[in-house]
Parts: C-alpha cells; structure tokens; sequence
C-alpha cells in the first residue's frame, strides 16, 4: 500500500509498488544519494525497476490518449455515457504520472555520486503517495459508474420487471460513491501524516520511542483500513458485474461492454485484490528478505493489473461508436428467445407488411415485402444517430 509499516525506520515514505528504505533492509535511507552522471553505478535489480516504471508510464500515458480521441465517439448529447470515461482518462494520468515520479525516484535513491537534497525526495514521495490515493479511490468507480449505465439501459430494454438488476438502485450509487469518500479521506489522512512524521525528521526533531511506537502504530492501522477498502471494492466490482450480467443474460439481452469488462478487467481486478493484503502480511511478518527484488515483483504485477484494467475500459469504448448504441445501449432486449440485435440492425429487419390479394390470381411483387412498416419513414445508417426517434414523431 501506500505507507509500509516499517515507514519510520527511514525518513522516506516507501510507496506500495516501491519498497526502498521498507521493512527488511536493503533500500535507500534517509540523505540518499544518486549519480546524475552517464555511469549509473545501480545494482541491475534497480534498474530493472527503473525500466518497468519507464514502461509503464509509457504505456498508460497511451492508454489515457486513446480514451481521450475516443471521447469523440460518444454521443455528445449523452453526456452520462461520457463520464466514467472522463473520469478513466484522469485516472491513467494520475498513474502514469505515478510511475514517472517512481522512476525518478528511483534513479535519485540509487547510486553513489552526487548528493540529492533530501527535501526534495521527500516531496517526490508525498506527491507518489497522493497520485496512489486517487488511484485506489477513483480506478475502481470507473467500473462500478459504467456498470451503473448498463444497468439502467437493461432495465429499459428488459420486458419484465423481474429483469431489473440492484446494480442501478439508488442506494447502491450511493454505497459506492461512500467507497470513494473513505477511501480518499483514509488515504489522504495516510499521506498527509506520513509527510508531518517525515518532515519533522528532516528538521532535526528526535522523536522519542514511545513517539515512534504510536506514530507507526497509527499508520499501521490506516494501512490495513486502506487494504480493507481496495478489497472490498474488488469485491463490489465482481459482485456488480456478474449481477448485472446474469440479469442481462434473464433478460435475453446481450451486451457487449459488460461482457469485455467481465473477460479483460475483471481477471486483474481479482489478483490485485489477492496481491493486496498478501504483500501487507508478508511486509509485516517477514524481517529478512531481498526487498529489492521484492520491489520489483510488486511493479510487475501491479503495472499489469493497472495496465490490462485501463486497456479493458478502453476496448468498451469501441463499442459505443455508433451514436445510437452508446445513448440506447447498442442491444436490444427480445421476448422470442432469439438472438439480440443492434440498433442499426433492427432498422432494417422491420417484418414487411403482407399485401392481401385484391382479386384472385393477383401475385404480389416482391418489392411490396421490402417497404418498412408504417410509422418508421426513415431509414438509420450505421454509426449515424437518427433524426428523431419514433416516438417523437
């Protein structure tokens, strides 16, 4: 997490991903220094984090341009449908940013050269902090938002009411909405007091035991309550996705967003739910290990998680690319049992009227069972929204 449990043992705040000066030994402590020159004299583990966090900054940094070009695909009148990506596109900022600073961080902590003002990795430090924090309080409600969509666009489209999914209840917005505030405001509380501990070191104020006791146990419980958030959001995510699917799947409706976010997101969601609290048990009963090739696991798999979460929010964004489908919900539900079809599909498979025979021996044309129905005097092309819909003609 963001704040290890060994934090004071090093006037630096160790992020999560980035175990230097953590329990166990083996990271940078207090004046660190780092060689600014060609040679840099880092063991290869190091810089093999150094070039994970470059990659993934790279990658994310990608990721949030796609979502923000793709933005454009959206129906501009359905604001709604383009929120939760708004939000994405910030929050894979936030992380590429995240991983721009670990590497910097990184680069400054390693090293024999040439002195680094302390202050200065300090405040590198306290900025990574903060970047986790939105990242942990805001990653998993762009989810939980999209899901809050689909789940209104599968009632409309259900046929019964026993179709309707809890996802998009009221009272559930607004337990996930309380998700975020505690998870910001634990967070926040964490960086901040993390900071307030750090800079009086730097000061010159000598804490006394007992201080250094109550300050780590302090921060020790306000870690596990920010672990105790990110794994019950992670279940949040995979309780919702699959309701609303199997509430989807009642209601003969297929759709396409839920199924990519249950096939790309959802697998990452679950090991970094799993990786959470295994890395804070084994930080916190573990003395002797290699922290920095534990650090550089922990970029590994997290960037990956981070990674395929945000690629799996992208790829829904594909689907929305007809204007119509992202406003109606690009299914449509059927009581027939037979296969959903999109929007534009269903313009063109009206069932054509059945001429009846003016006189006996009179054949029909086929040109007579190609006319819409009455009422629909407009034909919809694909990926172009309609003039106005039926019902407000």
């Amino acid at each position: 997490m963001a704040i290890r449990g060994a934090l004071l043992t090093t006037p630096i705040s160790p992020t999560r991903y980035s175990l230097k000066g953590g329990r166990g030994g083996g990271g940078s402590h207090g004046h660190s220094s780092s060689s600014s020159s060609a040679n840099w004299n880092a063991p290869p583990l190091v810089k093999t984090i150094f070039a994970f966090e470059i990659i993934w900054f790279i990658i994310l940094l990608i990721v949030t341009l796609h979502i923000l070009l793709r933005l454009k695909l959206v129906e501009k009148s359905a604001r709604s449908s383009k929120a939760p990506y708004i939000l994405a596109a910030f929050v894979s900022l936030s992380v590429s940013i995240l991983y721009l600073l670990g590497a910097i961080q990184t680069r400054w902590t390693s090293g024999t050269t040439n002195t680094i003002d302390p202050q200065a990795i300090l405040n590198i430090g306290s900025a990574i902090t903060f970047l986790f924090t939105v990242d942990i309080s805001f990653r998993p409600i762009v989810i939980l938002w999209l899901c809050h969509l689909r789940g209104h666009l599968s009632a409309a489209g259900a046929m019964t009411k026993d179709k309707n999914s809890f996802v998009s209840s009221t009272w559930k917005k607004f337990v996930d909405w309380l998700f975020v505030i505690v998870t910001l405001v634990a967070g926040v509380f964490v960086a901040g007091f993390s900071t307030f501990v750090n800079n009086a070191i730097y000061n010159g104020n000598v804490l006394t035991a007992t201080q250094r006791r109550n300050y780590y146990n302090i921060l020790k419980i306000m870690n596990w309550v920010l672990v105790a958030l990110v794994v019950l959001f992670a279940i949040n995510i995979i309780v919702s996705l699959i309701a609303l699917k199997v509430a989807q799947k009642r209601a003969k409706i297929a759709d396409k967003v839920i199924t990519r976010l249950l096939l790309i997101s959802l697998p990452f969601v679950i090991i970094d739910a799993l990786e959470t609290p295994a890395v804070e048990i084994w930080i916190y009963t573990q003395t002797n290990y290699d922290t920095t090739l534990f650090s550089l696991i922990l970029v590994i798999i997290e960037g990956t998680c981070r990674t395929m979460i945000f690629i799996g929010i992208l790829f829904t964004m594909k689907l929305i690319s007809a204007p119509q489908a992202a406003h109606y919900g690009e299914y449509s539900a059927v009581s027939t049992g037979q296969q959903p079809l999109l929007y534009h599909q269903q313009q063109a498979s009206y069932p054509a009227p059945t001429p009846t025979p003016k006189y006996e021996g009179w054949t029909p044309t086929p040109s007579m069972y190609q006319q819409p129905p009455q009422g629909y005097p407009y034909q919809v092309p694909y990926g172009q929204p309609p003039t106005g819909a039926p019902w407000k003609q």
